[in-house]
């Protein structure tokens, strides 16, 4: 599934930076570090707006969730990120747009975000192992056990794909042969294999 370009929605909310440490005082301004996650943690959590940053300059390297505060527009990613979705504060399936991207940023990658008006990039302070994921970059062994698994939409359409060139499909609630789009895969997951997903919700059922 192509993402399209879409026409700047510019929201009007509160930006409400919440913080892992909540000692440090909240700043929802824009390029303001808020809080670190751990002591061996570089990613710090930081709201910027419209415009071209680079991770370790303006990012910092680390595992984020990312979420729009007030907006809609196009969040991509080049170099060493291959982020390519439409972001904003509510899920619109026609367009494909999620409310968030959980992803790690490695350093020199470069983020572009157009159209919208801030968002927030917010560290992971935890790993775990989950069978309910949302949009984002997702490791076998880190976010997923390894095993065979169904892998249905539970909310919106996109495309569901992996480092191991195993996964491409269109994935969405429900099917529709023009687009090629199905409800559900079966597949093996390996330990390291990273699974990429632009859809607001999968679930993962293990099977035999």
């Amino acid at each position: 599934m192509k993402h399209h370009n879409k026409m700047l929605l510019v929201g009007s909310v509160a930006a409400v930076t919440f913080g892992i440490n909540t000692s440090l005082p909240l700043v929802p301004q824009f390029g303001n570090t808020v809080t670190t996650v751990s002591a061996k943690s570089k990613a710090k959590e930081v709201t910027v707006g419209p415009g071209t940053y680079t991770v370790g300059k303006q990012i910092k390297p680390g595992r984020y969730t990312i979420t729009s505060l007030s907006g809609s527009g196009n969040l991509t990613g080049e170099k060493k990120s291959d982020i390519n979705i439409i972001l904003g504060t509510e899920v619109d399936d026609d367009l494909g747009q999620v409310t968030s991207y959980t992803s790690s940023l490695k350093k020199g990658a470069k983020i572009k975000i157009d159209g919208i008006e801030q968002v927030n990039f917010k560290p992971v302070s935890k790993r775990k192992k989950l069978t309910i994921l949302g949009a984002g970059d997702w490791v076998v062994g880190k976010d997923i056990k390894a095993g065979r698994y169904k892998i249905s939409a539970l909310e919106g359409a996109g495309n569901i794909t992996d480092s191991d060139g195993e996964i491409n499909e269109i994935l969405g609630t429900e099917s529709d042969e023009d687009l090629g789009q199905v409800t559900h895969i079966t597949t093996d997951l390996t330990k390291k294999q990273v699974i990429s997903t632009d859809l607001q919700q999968i679930q993962l059922t293990k099977e035999k």
